[in-house]
C-alpha cells in the first residue's frame, strides 16, 4: 500500500502526493514516513519555516553528520576540504550529543542487522563526545537529484572493497569498516526525519530559522569555527589499533593482548562482554576500548530482507527521462 494522503492528513500538515514525490523516490519509505512521529513532528516545522518552498529548500540542500570517531580522528578538516572540492557549500553547523534512543532512532531502518554485541559498542562509541552536523547547498547541482543523494552517493559505502578512490570514505582512511567517520542523509525526507531526532523542538526551530536567514550565504567560517570548538573539548586519538593494543598491554597483560591481536590478525570475533572480561573499562582510555571492539566484536547477523529498499541516484534522475 502506497501512502496516500486524505483530508485528515492535510490537517496534519502532511506532504501531498507532489511533494511526496520530492522527498523520496522509495514508495515504501514514504509509506513508513507517512506514520513515522519524526518524520511527522519535523515535516510540521519545516512547513512552519519555509511553507510552499519546502521541498524546494531540502531539495537544495546536503546534510553530513560526524560520528564521533571523526572528532576524536580529527578527520573534521578534510571533510570540510572534501566538501569544498565538490561543490558543497556549508550553511548551517550545529553541535549535539547522541543518546541511547538517538543512536537507535536515526538508524531503525538499517540496524537490525547489527548483532547485539554491535549495539553495545554502538552505545558506548556514539555517546563517547558530541558531534557536528552540517547543512550544505550544493553548487554543483545534477538536474533532478538532491543534493543530499549526490552527497551520499560521493559519500562512499562502509565496505572498503566496493569504494572507489574518489569516495569521501577513502579519502578519510577509515581504520576499518565499523569507524567510518560520517553519516549523509540519503534522500530530502531523511533530513527532515533525522532533524527530528538531533534536534529538541526549540533548537530544531532556531536551527531552521537560522538557516532560511542564511540560505544563500556561504558559511564555512562557522562551520571551521564550529570545529575548532569541538575539538578544543574531545582529545585527539590515533584511531590505530596496533598503538591501542600496546597502550592496553601494561594494564591488561600480555595474555590479553596476545588473545586480542589473535582475533584481529585471524579476523575471528568475540562478544562485548569477552571483551569487557580482557580490557577493564573503567580504567582503560575510551578510545582505546572502541577501537579494539571495532576490531574484535562480533557485528552483524544474516537477516532476510532490508527493512526499505536503497536509495540510489539512479531512480531519481531516471524520473527526468
Amino acid at each position: 500500500m502506497i501512502w496516500t494522503p486524505g483530508r485528515e492528513d492535510r490537517v496534519d500538515g502532511m506532504p501531498t502526493a507532489a511533494e511526496w514525490r520530492q522527498l523520496s523516490v522509495v514508495p515504501e519509505k514514504r509509506e513508513v514516513f507517512g506514520y513515522d512521529l519524526y518524520f511527522r513532528e519535523g515535516w510540521a516545522d519545516v512547513l512552519s519555516v519555509f511553507g510552499g518552498d519546502a521541498t524546494g529548500v531540502l531539495g537544495g540542500l546536503a546534510m553530513l553528520v560526524v560520528k564521533p570517531d571523526a572528532v576524536a580522528g580529527r578527520r573534521l578538516g578534510p571533510i570540510m576540504d572534501y566538501l569544498a572540492d565538490n561543490g558543497f557549500v556549508p550553511v548551517a553547523t550545529t553541535r549535539f550529543g547522541y543518546t541511547r534512543h538517538s543512536m537507535r532512532e536515526v538508524w531503525r531502518y538499517d540496524w537490525h542487522i547489527y548483532t547485539v554485541d554491535r549495539l553495545q559498542l554502538c552505545t558506548f562509541w556514539y555517546l563517547a563526545n558530541d558531534v557536528l552536523l552540517f547543512l550544505a547547498r550544493d553548487v554543483r547541482p545534477v538536474a533532478g537529484l538532491p543534493a543530499t543523494v549526490r552527497l551520499c552517493e560521493l559519500k562512499g559505502v562502509g565496505d572498503p572493497a566496493q569504494r572507489e578512490p574518489h569516495h569521501l570514505r577513502t579519502k578519510l582512511n577509515p581504520p576499518n569498516r565499523i569507524l567510518n567517520f560520517v553519516h549523509v542523509g540519503d534522500e530530502p525526507a531523511d533530513i527532515v526525519r533525522e532533524l527530528t531526532i538531533f534536534l529538541d523542538r526549540p533548537e530544531r526551530l532556531r536551527f531552521l530559522e537560522d538557516l532560511r536567514a542564511h540560505l544563500a550565504e556561504d558559511r564555512t567560517a562557522q562551520a571551521r569555527a564550529e570545529i575548532a570548538a569541538i575539538e578544543a573539548d574531545c582529545p585527539a586519538h590515533d584511531l590505530d589499533i596496533d598503538a591501542t593494543l600496546a597502550r592496553l598491554a601494561p594494564m591488561t597483560g600480555e595474555a590479553a593482548v596476545s588473545r586480542l591481536r589473535d582475533v584481529v590478525e585471524g579476523g575471528d570475533r568475540i562478544s562485548w562482554d569477552e571483551l569487557a572480561e580482557l580490557v577493564p573499562f573503567d580504567k582503560a582510555d575510551r578510545w582505546d576500548v572502541i577501537v579494539t571492539a571495532s576490531f574484535v566484536v562480533h557485528n552483524e547477523r544474516p537477516v532476510p530482507h532490508a527493512l526499505l529498499p536503497a536509495v540510489s541516484a539512479e531512480a531519481w534522475t531516471a524520473r527526468m527521462r
